[in-house]
């Protein structure tokens, strides 16, 4: 839901002629819930499949992680795509408030542990902005190992509220019988070198772990992207807990970050003539 509903429906309304004016048809538009069911999310991918595509490209940019886990779940599992491309455009402008009624904290649709452990080898965050909701993991969850992936160079003015982030879950975790909150700086859009990131705290995944996307989305990609290598390869099913915000800003973003003369939008090829890009050895 929006934090206003009448100038969303106004702005879903100038979008939606924007993209029949793009020659989309009436079909192609499809109106679906926040809360969707992972069945229905995944139906979407599948419909694709059926109609015959082979090559699809995901683009995460607007994409709750509640949606875009399952999405890129789907499509991998889906062997019938021989080519898999995620996607992101940075935004110009962030605003202040961006989300807020946020739901439970709880594994994302199809990432959740088989026996439902709360022992843990390691817990890995991804640094965002507001930590809070990570409290109940890391008050419920045990886990010898706390590790941190802080996006770097993360910018301004969001520097600020990522060292916080960073200040806050170490003050959560004084008092605990766990290593001191390790953190690694990596790209925010390397995504390869966050996904070997993971594999090396966790031995190849041979080491249990629960994740925690609050990062960017590109670092949630990498982190969707390696419980789904640890669950194919057969290990120890990675678990990834998220608290889902039910309300965003309007003005989540504006405008589109450039590189130069050319918008900064950034590709990842997930999949590559029916080869998966992302395993583990």
């Amino acid at each position: 839901m929006p934090l206003d509903a009448e100038a969303r429906d106004k702005l879903l309304a100038r979008r939606t002629e924007e993209l029949r004016t793009a020659a989309f048809a009436e079909v192609e538009i499809l109106d679906a819930n926040l809360l969707e069911g992972i069945d229905q999310v995944r139906s979407h991918v599948e419909a694709l499949a059926d109609a015959g595509a082979r090559r699809i490209i995901i683009d995460i940019t607007s994409f709750p992680k509640l949606w875009f886990f399952p999405i890129l779940q789907a499509a991998l599992k889906d062997h019938r795509f021989v080519d898999v491309i995620a996607t992101y455009t940075s935004a110009a402008n962030y605003a202040d408030l961006l989300s807020e009624n946020l739901g439970p904290l709880r594994p994302l649709p199809g990432f959740f542990a088989d026996d439902g452990s709360t022992d843990h080898d390691s817990i890995i965050v991804g640094i965002g902005f507001e930590p809070s909701p990570l409290l109940p993991l890391l008050q419920d969850y045990r886990a010898s190992k706390i590790r941190l992936i802080f996006p770097f160079p993360p910018g301004l003015p969001g520097h600020h509220r990522n060292w916080m982030f960073v200040k806050q879950i170490e003050a959560l975790t004084k008092d605990q019988d766990v290593d001191l909150p390790g953190r690694v700086h990596i790209h925010m859009y390397d995504c390869p070198q966050v996904f070997d990131a993971m594999a090396e705290m966790t031995r190849n995944a041979e080491d249990s772990s629960a994740l925690a996307p609050y990062g960017p989305k590109t670092v949630s990609l990498a982190m969707c992207l390696f419980s789904l290598a640890a669950t194919e390869s057969g290990r120890t099913r990675v678990p990834v807990f998220y608290a889902q915000p039910m309300r965003y800003a309007l003005d989540y973003t504006t405008g589109i970050g450039r590189c130069g003369d050319l918008p900064d939008i950034t590709g990842y090829c997930l999949r590559v003539r029916g080869r998966n890009l992302y395993e583990l050895g």
